[in-house]
């Protein structure tokens, strides 16, 4: 036994006893099919239907998506510790500092997370094609079918883009002999191969637009053709020329954009990009307009479970990004330079949605401009965004003394808008019902502007970020030929440029700390990671006093909050805030770029290989 790959000895035999599904509260009520024998789970289509749900499950567990450690990885979070800066915290330091090793905690969950994901997925496309392959030609046999194989695609994605330059194990089937369990990994080319069979699969068997909205509703959570299309446009774009080994792949942009611009132009799919900037990233804003692939969670279901269950319906991610003054860890803070980005984002002052009503002197109604761009105020809080709502308080400062050198915090994967503390969830921090979104059209709409700009038609990139940025009322990019109903930054654009814009400021401060990895793998995609790294630990910046009139006309300050650029020679009480100094001295691309393959694997599987 002790030769067994890990992933499915912890599994076992039979199917895994608890599960959830990740769609409609119904559904997360189901009754647990894995009571009965296993004889019986595939004695029909409702049975079967119940073990997809168990393989929905999978993506609840954290591990997959890392997101902290993700960010932290990158240039855009920072470990941050009670102390302030420049304390770290401890378990954020091997991904912060580029230390990491195969014996990492959060890469042998990660590897297993995913695998057990694989595990279901296959448990149901067997039973599919055994005991019930007679009714393959059952529309429900094809949506499950397409349902599981979209799950088991999407799995092996994830782990083709993180470990080892994408050579990883092909599990096609529910190992049941020693030699099923310990199988080596597959090159680079068929590991890819694989996952777009699968992907295809879905995306021919999956609807695109349902008929009405009380379908698309009992839906939500479920795979479909447009999730489908936004993975495989993602996987035509992943590959760099830069890679290590010998089986390396180009983007392939030109099928990329195919799928992209069907996402956004063919009217075959309900995704428009959303124009209510208030509700991002809300508990009113799950399921909005843009989302394509979320997951489901309930912070009200199954109240017996551990924080630590990796199969409970709530999540701990507002636990881990809230500010501390409302019951969050904040070990996941915005680094220096993302922050002030947010924070200078320049505003299109002919957008009315710029502009908030405050009161003068003589006690008139008078239009002022927002401190910070909605953008902003949607994806992070800031100590001088007076005119955003933060936990139930009228404005951000209000609500958090900020201090210590921490300037920002995320707001993704927070409950700011529902609730004055993380603590008053029904079941504590710890346990949050928010979904997480993992992809939106705004991804689509940016990487089709990056096919774009790689097959030479930088004017139509020019336009899609645009959109982008007109969504949040900020100043447009480029000449504005006529435009009199916008504001544009006037300037000539070559492709370089706008290259230097997508990766540097638009795709980085739209995503932020989202999805899978995005903003590493895209780093990795465009061989930026060292000069970012060397760029960043000379960009400085310090913290100064904030001072805001309360909404009781009391004077408030904020010491040590408001984020600014450091000049040497200038007089300043703050520290000298940078980032991604180890990074710089520590990254190594044949050590860095991907993750190694785990440990406990490693010792598991003899036949593993490297």
């Amino acid at each position: 036994m002790n030769l067994l790959n890990r992933t499915y000895r912890n599994i076992g035999w039979f199917l895994i006893v608890s599960f959830f599904s990740v769609g409609c509260a119904d559904q997360l009520n189901e009754t647990n099919p894995n009571a009965k024998p296993v004889e019986d789970y595939f004695k029909n289509l409702t049975e079967s239907d119940k073990v997809l749900t168990a393989a929905y499950s999978s993506l609840l567990n954290h591990y997959n998506l890392n997101i902290v450690q993700e960010a932290w990885r990158t240039d855009e979070g920072y470990p941050s510790h009670s102390q302030g800066r420049p304390q770290f915290y401890k378990q954020g330091e091997p991904w912060y500092f580029k230390t990491f090793t195969n014996s990492q905690v959060e890469i042998n969950k990660k590897w297993d997370a995913l695998y057990k994901g694989v595990f279901r997925a296959n448990q149901l496309i067997e039973g599919l094609n055994g005991p019930l392959a007679d009714q393959n030609e059952d529309p429900n046999w094809i949506s499950q079918m397409a349902q599981a194989r979209m799950l088991r695609g999407i799995f092996h994605f994830y782990l083709y883009q993180s470990f080892n330059n994408g050579r990883v194990i092909i599990r096609d089937k529910v190992p049941v002999t020693l030699e099923d369990f310990n199988i080596p990994v597959s090159s680079k080319a068929e590991v890819r191969a694989f996952i777009l069979e699968d992907f295809e699969y879905a995306y021919e068997n999956l609807p695109g637009r349902l008929a009405n909205e009380a379908e698309q509703e009992l839906a939500a959570g479920r795979m479909n053709k447009g999730i489908a299309a936004m993975f495989l446009g993602n996987l035509y774009l992943l590959e760099s020329p830069a890679h290590i080994d010998g089986d390396e792949f180009n983007p392939d942009y030109d099928m990329a954009k195919k799928y992209y611009e069907e996402l956004i132009f063919s009217g075959e799919y309900p995704y428009q990009l959303e124009q209510d900037a208030s509700i991002f990233f809300t508990r009113a804003g799950q399921f909005n307009k843009e989302s394509i692939f979320e997951i489901v969670y309930d912070d009200n279901l199954k109240p017996e479970m551990d924080r630590w269950d990796e199969q409970s319906p709530s999540n701990r991610w507002a636990r881990f990004t809230a500010p501390g003054s409302q019951g969050g860890q904040r070990i996941l803070t915005p680094n220096a330079w993302l922050s002030y980005a947010y924070k200078t984002e320049v505003k299109d002052t002919k957008d009315v949605r710029n502009f908030v009503f405050d009161v003068d002197e003589e006690g008139n109604d008078i239009l002022v401009e927002r401190e910070v761009s909605l953008r902003a105020s949607a994806m992070i809080s800031l100590v001088n965004d007076i005119n955003t709502p933060y936990y139930r308080s009228l404005m951000t400062p209000e609500a958090v003394t900020f201090g210590k050198y921490e300037f920002a915090y995320f707001k993704k994967y927070t409950n700011h808008d529902i609730i004055t503390s993380e603590n008053n969830l029904p079941k504590g921090a710890y346990y949050s019902g928010k979904n997480v979104c993992v992809n939106r059209l705004s991804e689509a709409y940016l990487n089709l502007a990056e096919c774009y700009l790689a097959t030479g038609n930088t004017s139509r990139a020019i336009e899609l970020i645009n959109t982008i940025r007109k969504r949040w009322g900020l100043q447009l990019i480029g000449p504005s030929n006529g435009d009199t109903a916008h504001d544009y930054d006037e300037k000539t654009y070559t492709s370089e440029d706008v290259w230097n814009h997508l990766m540097y400021v638009e795709k980085p401060l739209e995503l932020s700390a989202e999805g899978h990895s995005i903003r590493w793998i895209d780093m990795r995609r465009w061989g930026i990671i060292a000069s970012r790294f060397d760029f960043l630990k000379d960009d400085a910046y310090k913290t100064e006093r904030f001072t805001f009139e309360d909404s009781e006309g009391n004077t408030v300050r904020r010491n040590k909050a408001e984020l600014f650029p450091y000049v040497e020679g200038e007089v300043t009480t703050s520290i000298r805030i940078v980032d991604c100094e180890d990074a710089s001295m520590n990254y190594i691309p044949q050590l860095h770029d991907y993750l190694p393959l785990p440990l406990e694997e490693i010792i598991s599987n003899p036949n593993l290989g490297q």
